[in-house]
């Protein structure tokens, strides 16, 4: 996810400022691969940076000193590394031997050095946001932007790649041929070949996409940062929860209101997504809720926010691109690089997820809305959008006999962890250990951090940033990476650098003196984030271009993150990690029954709804703003007309999400939001085997959870995605176990 750990995962040689944190169906970018310490090759340069300041905890390596990471020091810091950098690849484009350990290793080293400084800064901007910061990153971006340009389409690099492909090929083993050929291939899609105008125009809009990124991501902070919904009236707040309400009035009192208060008010919302899902599932106020859905879909749509013109270049700007290096559109140049063969077949899958889950939406909907007729809602026959997450609630109530505001007081956070680190541990043979806070240096007081061991080895870590943090942290959920695993950054020639993830969360902050409470969905946040850490930290390749996600097809990296979420399905595991905040007692075993079997609740319509965002995705970028079609739909006409055809559910006649999906416009789902439902196949497919095997048999759990780790989680991209899934499940996936398992069959 929010949610790639490189603008085209597949070439060392093309990092970028713009990359994608792995998130779950969250507005966010995925940032560069984060902070390694290397040391640049010619003496004159010898001495870090302030910002290269790194910390060691046991085995673990280049930790992040993030304080250092100050408005002056970045200017300054990425400044000098962007020269040192450009004077070592200058060199080995001249006078470095054409072999792996002349070329390959160096460049490994040199373009992290600089790539990791920068991902730290774009973690900060999305964790930390603020305004000095973000001045004095664009004062550096351009200059850092041209410069990865540079390199993805330096000739002499490019010939010295060709060289070793047909000189040594025989020599290298099979993880560097497939490093080396994905170099090749990236290259090439950067337009290495192009000469003259051409290349010059390539160069000039990979600056401006960059550019108009990052505005795009900026303006949705910085909108989420000014807005409010201000409450006056305690009718207007009835039903919604106490901890949203404590949050809302210490606004008011951030916002200079004297005595505001959580019982008594005035409370000031900010426009985010942990607040309006609050509302709109729990608020008894239509009006607020109607209040709070406008808002919130005019995300990146205010004045001095919009991202409407943003957008519209972004897309323009791609489809140039794709006609640069070869291609028809840019969905068939985002295609060609991820595991769906073609854009046909993607369209294939969307049609029959579509076909799968019609019916069972439109019954859905007929049930909801007979629902609300029994509730005596008047407006039952023709509901609104801000309606629908209202009486949905209500009706799983009534259809499973519990509360999900009120399970949060089974989930405990810590416990959560605990649950979940223990299914991590039965699975795979590992243990989770916490570190004193103390011990190393954070970015925030509420970030902590674990080490992962395997017997008394150390062989991972990891960071979690559980709490929103309004006006400076960016919505959603994504995982990261901060250090790969590679033998370029390790301690000896043999012992590779130990891999560090971290993943971000917005969920509540503890209140009134308890331990943060967690939703249902939030737990199961948490288990997808955790999973694609899985697949970082669990990596047993060493060649940092191949370990952990690298390389890994876009289209699969979901699929060790929806595969984990299954376990919070089975039954044992959620009863493991439940224990009610004031007595202890575990979740009662009849409410996890109905927990497990309300799964598929309303699964048709939100099946139709990822239908929706996956088409309009591609759809855009297929056909919007190509020169040779002057008179054309704009985006906003073609989301309509295919949400007209294929959700059921209600919405606003001229509502777009597009100004404030993140997920396209800064981040790494362009013509890839498809990957969801594609790696959802692959996950339902992988997890069926544990049911074949029998859950309740531990050994035989054991034993394929060994082979999943073995395959999916440690292979990462040192073979293609398909190749991998064979190793482990013998064959290729099929949906039948994702249809079945949701009923749509």
């Amino acid at each position: 996810m929010d949610r790639n750990l490189a603008t085209n995962r597949g070439s060392l040689l093309q990092r970028s400022d713009r990359l994608n944190p792995i998130h779950r169906n969250t507005f966010a970018e995925l940032k560069a691969p984060m902070t390694y310490e290397v040391q640049p090759m010619n003496s004159s340069a010898a001495s870090l940076t302030e910002i290269e300041q790194t910390r060691s905890h046991g085995r673990i390596d280049h930790l992040p000193v993030w304080d250092a990471f100050t408005p002056d020091d970045v200017k300054q810091g990425i400044t000098a590394l962007l020269d040192v950098t450009k004077d070592i690849v200058r060199d080995l484009e001249n006078d470095a031997p054409a072999t792996w350990d002349g070329l390959m290793v160096p460049m490994e080293k040199a373009l992290r050095r600089l790539n990791s400084q920068v991902g730290v800064v774009n973690h900060l901007l999305s964790v930390k946001f603020s305004e000095s910061l973000l001045e004095a990153y664009e004062a550096v971006r351009p200059a850092y932007v041209a410069f990865s340009s540079q390199v993805s389409q330096s000739q002499g690099l490019y010939r010295k790649l060709i060289q070793i492909r047909d000189s040594q090929w025989q020599g290298l083993s099979d993880v560097r041929r497939r490093i080396l050929t994905q170099d090749i291939r990236g290259m090439e899609r950067s337009g290495v070949h192009l000469e003259g105008q051409a290349r010059s125009r390539f160069e000039e809009i990979q600056t401006e996409l960059s550019r108009l990124s990052n505005d795009f991501q900026n303006n949705l902070v910085r909108q989420e940062k000014d807005s409010r919904i201000k409450v006056t009236q305690t009718y207007a707040i009835a039903g919604i929860p106490a901890s949203i309400l404590k949050q809302a009035a210490d606004r008011a009192v951030e916002d200079g209101v004297e005595g505001a208060d959580a019982e008594a008010g005035p409370w000031h919302f900010v426009v985010n997504g942990v607040n309006f899902q609050a509302v709109l599932q729990q608020g008894e106020d239509r009006n607020l809720r109607e209040e709070f859905y406008r808002a919130f879909r005019l995300r990146g749509s205010r004045p001095e926010f919009n991202n409407r013109p943003l957008l519209e270049e972004i897309l323009r700007l791609r489809q140039e691109t794709a006609a640069l290096v070869g291609f028809e559109n840019f969905a068939e140049f985002s295609i060609d690089n991820k595991m769906a063969p073609s854009t046909d077949s993607v369209w294939s899958l969307l049609n029959d997820l579509e076909s799968a889950a019609r019916p069972a939406a439109i019954k859905e909907f007929e049930d909801l809305k007979a629902f609300m007729q029994e509730t005596g809602f008047e407006h039952a026959d023709d509901p609104a959008p801000w309606d629908i997450a209202f009486y949905s609630q209500r009706l799983q109530r009534k259809l499973y006999g519990y509360d999900a505001e009120a399970l949060r007081e089974y989930f405990q956070m810590p416990r959560v962890l605990e649950g979940l680190f223990s299914l991590i541990q039965k699975l795979y043979g590992v243990r989770i250990h916490k570190v004193d806070s103390a011990a190393l240096p954070v970015w925030d007081d509420s970030v902590s951090f674990y080490e992962v061991l395997e017997g008394d080895d150390v062989i991972a870590g990891f960071y979690v940033d559980p709490y929103a943090r309004p006006g400076e942290k960016r919505g959603g959920a994504w995982m990261n990476t901060v250090v790969d695993r590679s033998l370029a950054l390790g301690r000896g020639a043999d012992e590779a650098s130990l891999p560090v993830a971290l993943f971000v969360m917005n969920g509540r902050a503890p209140a009134q003196g308890k331990p943060a409470l967690m939703s249902l969905d939030e737990v199961r946040t948490l288990f997808h984030e955790f999973g694609h850490a899985t697949q970082h930290m669990f990596t047993r390749i060493d060649e940092g271009g191949a370990s952990g996600m690298n390389l890994v097809e876009w289209d699969s990296v979901e699929l060790a993150s929806q595969f984990n979420e299954y376990w919070m399905e089975h039954k044992p595991y959620l009863l493991d990690m439940s224990a009610h905040v004031d007595t202890g007692e575990p979740l009662p075993g009849e409410t996890a029954d109905q927990i497990i079997n309300s799964k598929n609740f309303m699964v048709g319509n939100a099946t139709l709804r990822q239908v929706l965002f996956a088409r309009t995705d591609m759809k855009i970028h297929e056909s919007f703003g190509l020169p040779a079609i002057p008179e054309q739909a704009t985006p906003y006409q073609i989301e309509r007309e295919i949400a007209q055809a294929t959700i059921v559910m209600p919405t606003l006649k001229d509502e777009t999400q597009l100004p404030g999906f993140g997920h396209l416009f800064s981040g790494g789902y362009a013509a890839g939001y498809y990957s969801y439902k594609w790696a959802e196949v692959l996950a339902a497919d992988a997890f069926a085997a544990f049911r074949e095997a029998g859950l309740d048999n531990p050994q035989a759990v054991h034993e394929i959870a060994q082979r999943f780790k073995q395959t999916v989680l440690g292979l990462g991209g040192s073979l293609p995605a398909a190749e991998v899934y064979r190793l482990f499940r013998g064959r290729d996936a099929t949906a039948d176990a994702l249809l079945a398992d949701q009923g749509l069959v």
